[in-house]
């Protein structure tokens, strides 16, 4: 009995092998491809602004800093931070000497030390952002992260010495571009 289920399950297995031969045809394949062309606009946009978010972190930690710069600048001297030496007292100013991003990062002498410069503006070491130091009034300064790129975000952060706030915005993505970093008020 044992032997005759063996046969017949050989028998069936051989039949069957050469009588079906699956494949896809041809509108599976085009509804697949369909398919993955969906998923991928989809998915392209949202890959690429957390790019410009990733990016936009460097920006905002920069001028995180300098903003903590000019606030100590401010209590040890009474005095509002102006210039890259001011803040270079209490935290190290790097930069990039080009505006293009490539070039700060295949040269290697493309960093060089701000810290000691009479400088407002500078690149930052990526060369993505050009920095730029702005008093508002004697009691406010505002410090730009500007993108050089028209699809980068930026961040703007802003000390008031009457106050003793600090301010820091990071532009969405409907705020792209170098036109977009504007002054603000703290």
């Amino acid at each position: 009995m044992a032997l005759t289920f063996k046969k017949q399950l050989i028998s069936y297995l051989s039949k069957r092998k050469f009588k079906s031969q699956s494949a896809f045809t041809l509108v599976e394949l085009i509804v697949v491809v369909v398919i993955i062309g969906i998923l991928s606009s989809i998915a392209i946009p949202s890959f690429q602004n957390a790019s410009d978010k990733a990016k936009q972190k460097e920006a905002s930690t920069l001028v995180g800093s300098y903003l903590k710069a000019a606030q100590a600048y401010y209590t040890e001297y009474g005095q509002l931070a102006y210039r890259a030496s001011e803040l270079g007292q209490y935290v190290a100013i790097s930069a990039c000497r080009y505006s293009n991003a490539q070039q700060c990062k295949t040269n290697n002498n493309a960093i060089v030390n701000y810290s000691n410069s009479g400088t407002t503006q500078w690149n930052s070491p990526t060369g993505n952002y050009y920095i730029r130091l702005e008093r508002r009034s004697n009691t406010m300064l505002n410090i730009r992260a500007i993108p050089r790129s028209a699809s980068g975000l930026g961040a703007v952060g802003c000390y008031s010495t009457s106050s003793g706030a600090t301010k820091l915005n990071e532009m969405t993505g409907n705020q792209k571009g170098p036109g977009n970093v504007r002054p603000i008020s703290c």
